[in-house]
């Protein structure tokens, strides 16, 4: 084969001016394949450039003068070919034919030699599929992730935590609670890939300083096949996790239907500080919290028609339900005088239930006008119910006080719908690229609080502390990008106009919110390619972080009698600067970083000293500013054993206004990072052994200084059955030292509280895979678009 393509090739002879090297690669029927790796090599088999093919199946490279060249082209279902030429004979675009394999491969062994972290320009994406991270739940992987820090349920990437959450590139619309919830019951086998997108480009919303997208997993296997699923966990205290996932693929259709039960006892240990400067009193309350949740329900389906190659139709439903989560907590305070002897106490009884409930619809309709244009049409509606019933005992042992009791029930519920519509269209026009569209959304939220308390002598309601919020929100937004290549440069430039209409209304206290507000979002990347020594990037895009639903409702949620969470209704829009420099050489990964955030949103803590309370408050600092350096380098020091590093290392700095509205500065240097080892056992059985570290330095949020913490972690996956029979073992947190301070000192603010989530746990996971296993091979295998390979 490679010898008839030589022989193709001969007419070009004689053009001795040609260096540029264009290749179209596509199937027997002339259909452009994607997924297709290109490797360019010299006349000495020495690597000069490899990257994946465009969604037109397309491969550009500048090459030079009268040298020999060999290119390799590789796709998982297509037999490999290799075409030797020099530069003077290429005049126009090489067609590459590919014939479909004959051969059946096993997926486990294609899935393992994918790489583990691949940086672009714009993004790092994490691929877990195949390996040993699979066996943990989702929460876990992304905690593993490079750049993602998790503390409690607070994700933050780069000390920012200004982060949007998406799931198969579809905005993901749960607190941080609620996200946590989901991705501990979804199985991390499901999960293909987590992209972190540092700078996205201007087609995706301009909300969220950065996004992770992840990425869950498609069937490419013909036929009927299914994994079932069993997770046993033990730290404290147990959970457990069973699962089924169905597939099937033909020509035409691709369908799943996954199902995921868990259950389990969660703690939470912490203990709590306040210091009162008037009366000279420290507070201190021992904080442990179990919770039941005996059935922890998610589920996904999704469905691919698709009828031609030109034409594809998505259509998927994805949830969570959670109906019942109960605890009874207890908590002691006692309260010591300047000399640390006891003189007050009290005790604090919480018996509360909470119930939850998320589900996503979408349609996608993708549509390939003709070889160079795309069109893609894709809309979403989620609905999100949450409701929250405590009782709160409360026995009051303060001096010079007789002994009392009090007591208060508050019933907490709320209820979102989102609604998104977007259409998008991408060209490849030689050497540029377009892509342009818009998108429209609109968002209701209602929450309701009902108060009852005993305070005036019986038990009824509380007008003055009960309150209604109804929110609704549209947002339209219209976008256009171009890339252009030239000789060894690329370049992209991107705007985004996003229009945002808000209207607030709180009952009690009685209040309105109405905004209207236009902003502009550019985006800018340029990346250079040399032959094989180097290349390096430049970006810079405008971010946007609006405050969540729940954060602008200024009702008071009561915890106990001395401290509640309070939103606020006139909390602005964050607006980030992100700048980023890529450099990348013989697999060393260097990222230099910069960002600039007015008037960043947060919680915070304030002490009353008069009344003796502690208010978890959402609101703006004034700016905040970070700076650092993320570099990675895997080594492969043996055969069988690989060295992995991530470290990042950064300066962040806030400004807040205290309560004395003086303005304060919070600095830190930091640093944090991931270190494993991995080692392959046995190849045969895919058995393997994961060694790792991560860790984070001390750093900062508003006024909140948070101590650092380090996490040990052992993994090992071995394969029997002829590889249809998975065991995982995971021993996670083992030293016990995922522990934290969070603590504010400054002013008359004295206060910290310490927190400990039962990390420590040992994790088997047990997978049985069933049905077709084997690779089936087709000449009509559809063309994906871009935005379909992510899904």
């Amino acid at each position: 084969m490679k010898y008839l393509i030589i022989f193709l090739l001969l007419p070009f002879i004689g053009q001795a001016q040609g260096k540029r090297l264009a290749v179209k690669v596509c199937d027997q029927s002339e259909r452009a394949l994607t997924d297709v790796t290109v490797v360019l090599l010299d006349s000495a088999g020495k690597l000069i450039y490899t990257s994946q093919v465009d969604t037109a199946g397309r491969f550009d490279y500048t090459i030079a003068e009268k040298n020999l060249y060999r290119l390799a082209i590789s796709h998982l279902n297509y037999e490999n070919q290799e075409l030797y030429f020099r530069s003077d004979t290429v005049q126009k675009l090489v067609l590459i034919k590919l014939s479909p394999n004959e051969t059946k491969l096993e997926e486990a062994q294609v899935t393992g030699k994918r790489p583990r972290v691949i940086r672009k320009i714009d993004r790092l994406e994490f691929n877990v599929q195949g390996s040993n991270l699979s066996g943990l739940n989702s929460w876990d992987i992304l905690k593993r992730t490079p750049m993602v820090m998790l503390t409690g349920s607070n994700i933050a990437v780069r000390g920012d935590k200004k982060v949007a959450v998406m799931i198969n590139e579809r905005k993901v619309m749960l607190t941080g609670e609620e996200l946590k919830t989901l991705l501990e019951n979804t199985a991390g086998s499901d999960v293909q890939a987590i992209e972190v997108i540092t700078n996205p480009p201007a087609k995706y919303e301009a909300e969220g300083s950065t996004i992770i997208n992840i990425k869950m997993t498609k069937s490419q296997l013909y036929g009927y096949r299914g994994v079932v699923l069993a997770l046993a966990e033990q730290s404290n205290y147990a959970k457990q996790l069973f699962g089924l996932t169905q597939y099937y693929k033909n020509e035409k259709i691709n369908l799943r239907a996954t199902y995921n039960y868990g259950r389990g006892t969660y703690a939470r240990y912490g203990t709590d500080f306040v210091y009162y400067p008037n009366e000279q009193t420290s507070w201190e309350s021992i904080m442990t919290r179990i919770d039941q949740n005996n059935s922890q329900n998610s589920y996904v389906f999704s469905f691919d028609y698709t009828p031609d190659t030109s034409l594809t139709i998505a259509i998927g439903l994805n949830g969570y339900y959670g109906p019942k989560s109960a605890g009874v907590y207890r908590v002691p305070t006692s309260i010591y005088n300047k000399d640390g002897q006891l003189e007050s106490s009290y005790l604090t009884k919480n018996d509360h239930v909470d119930s939850r409930k998320t589900n996503n619809m979408y349609l996608q309709v993708n549509k390939k006008i003709n070889s160079n244009w795309n069109a893609n049409w894709s809309s979403y509606f989620t609905t999100n119910r949450r409701s929250n019933l405590q009782d709160v005992w409360t026995d009051l042992n303060f001096k010079d006080h007789e002994p009392t009791s009090t007591r208060f029930v508050s019933d907490n519920a709320s209820q979102n719908q989102l609604l998104s519509t977007q259409l998008d269209f991408s060209a490849n026009l030689n050497k540029v690229a377009l892509e342009f569209g818009g998108k429209f959304s609109t968002v209701k939220t209602k929450s309701t609080l009902l108060f009852f308390d005993d305070e005036r002598g019986s038990f009824q309601e509380r007008a003055d502390k009960s309150n209604v919020f109804d929110y609704d929100e549209q947002q339209f937004a219209a976008y256009a990008s171009m890339e252009y290549k030239w000789g060894k440069w690329s370049w992209k430039g991107g705007l985004r106009l996003e229009n945002t209409a808000l209207n607030g209304i709180v009952s009690e206290p009685a209040d309105r919110n109405h905004q209207n507000y236009w902003a502009l979002f550019p985006t800018f990347y340029a990346q250079y390619h040399t032959d094989q020594e180097y290349q390096w990037g430049f970006s810079y895009g405008k971010r946007i972080s609006r405050p969540a639903y729940s954060w602008l409702n200024p009702a008071k949620s009561y915890y106990n009698l001395f401290s509640y969470f309070q939103g606020d209704p006139r909390l602005r829009a964050t607006i980030i600067h992100n700048l980023n420099i890529m450099f990348t050489k013989e697999n060393w990964n260097v990222d230099l970083f910069y960002r600039y955030e007015q008037w960043p949103s947060m919680e915070i803590s304030i002490q009353d000293n008069i009344n003796h309370q502690l208010i978890y408050q959402y609101t703006n600092i004034k700016k905040g500013q970070g700076a650092g350096v993320d570099l990675s380098k895997s080594f492969q020091l043996l055969k069988n054993w690989r060295l992995n590093t991530q470290l990042e290392g950064m300066y962040n700095v806030n400004y807040y206004q205290g309560r004395d509205l003086e303005l304060y500065r919070n600095q830190v240097w930091m640093a944090n990072g991931n270190v494993s080892s991995t080692f392959l056992l046995n190849k045969n059985v895919d058995w393997n052994l994961e060694i790792g570290n991560t860790f984070e330095s001390p750093t900062i949020q508003g006024p909140f200084k948070i101590s650092g913490y380090s996490s040990t972690y052992l993994l090992t996956n071995r394969k029997f059955f002829n590889k249809k029979f998975e065991v995982n073992f995971s021993f996670m947190d083992i030293f016990k030292t995922e522990k934290q301070r969070v603590s504010s000192q400054y002013a008359d603010q004295n206060n910290y509280y310490n927190d400990y989530r039962d990390t420590r746990k040992v994790n088997v996971t047990l997978r049985y895979h069933f049905g077709n296993q084997k690779i089936k091979n087709s000449a009509n295998v559809p063309k994906k678009t871009e935005e379909q390979g992510r899904l």
